[in-house]
């Protein structure tokens, strides 16, 4: 039986089988299946406590299409998504800089990637560094009169770009979308090629470094094919055209690389090992 890796990776963490199932998308009797395959014990019943406050934020969290990032927590009467660790409540956004950039921002933070209440670390910015557009002097969103919201939507933007290029509200573009008879524009999907451009930066020697998100703090993480998938296991798909067997790890000696042609399953390691035994003996 081949163990689908990020099914290995939640059982490893500790997530029960019908977490893992609804998690993943998979039968919590396939997760069963493969606990016994990779001999791992059954997983300590009940909600496990969180380790940490960042751990806190990948609980209450979402991702979406686009490398974006939802929160689900709690929210203030303003719309802030908060959670509290150890007696003190940060916001997510906090969370999320101090995941990038380990550190608490100077200012306050937002989300420059325009997607409403967007928390990915990757798209976080601290305000004192990257000031918030459309906010001068009274804090009020610049406005646009009506031909101006028309003649975009006539072009086919979609009502969260036209929201961000003019500053304005997006129900008020729905609305007159609807009073011109424009139809809806076509959702626009980005390629693996243009997520995976997005959430990596390179690295010394070679390597590439990821910089999205972390599902559970831990382990790399995007949506792949309409469901979460860990980026390892997806890159590998993209640059083999198949499904890895076993885990897939970096081959290349530097444990954090995600770089597509790094990337190894137990097939790659056991052809590699039978290499090295064919030509340097058993003894080697």
């Amino acid at each position: 039986m081949t163990v689908r890796a990020d099914v290995a990776e939640l059982l490893r963490t500790g997530y029960g089988d019908r977490t893992i199932g609804r998690r993943l998308n998979v039968t919590a009797a396939s997760v069963t299946a493969a606990r016994a395959e990779l001999g791992l014990p059954a997983a300590r019943g009940g909600n496990k406590p969180a380790g940490s406050v960042e751990d806190l934020f990948w609980r209450r969290t979402r991702p979406v299409d686009g490398g974006h990032l939802e929160w689900t927590g709690h929210r203030t009467n303003k719309g802030v998504g908060t959670t509290k660790w150890q007696g003190t409540v940060y916001t997510a956004g906090r969370i999320a800089y101090r995941i990038r950039y380990g550190q608490d921002p100077a200012g306050h933070t937002h989300a420059p990637c325009g997607h409403d209440g967007c928390v990915a670390p990757a798209h976080i910015a601290d305000s004192k560094v990257v000031p918030r557009q459309g906010r001068p002097g009274t804090g009020r969103r610049a406005n646009a009169d009506r031909g101006q919201i028309v003649a975009l939507l006539r072009d086919g933007l979609t009502d969260d770009a036209i929201r961000r290029q003019l500053r304005v509200d997006a129900k008020r573009v729905a609305v007159i979308r609807r009073e011109e008879g424009i139809g809806r524009a076509p959702r626009a999907v980005r390629t693996f090629a243009e997520k995976w451009a997005a959430n990596t930066e390179p690295a010394a020697g070679g390597h590439v470094a990821w910089t999205g998100r972390r599902r559970d703090g831990n382990t790399p993480s995007l949506v792949y094919r309409d469901r979460e998938y860990s980026a390892r296991r997806a890159a590998f798909i993209e640059h083999y055209g198949r499904e890895p067997a076993g885990l897939v790890l970096p081959g290349c000696g530097w444990e954090p690389c995600v770089r597509p042609d790094h990337l190894e399953d137990r097939t790659i390691r056991q052809t590699l090992t039978d290499q090295f035994t064919a030509i340097f003996g058993s003894a080697a």
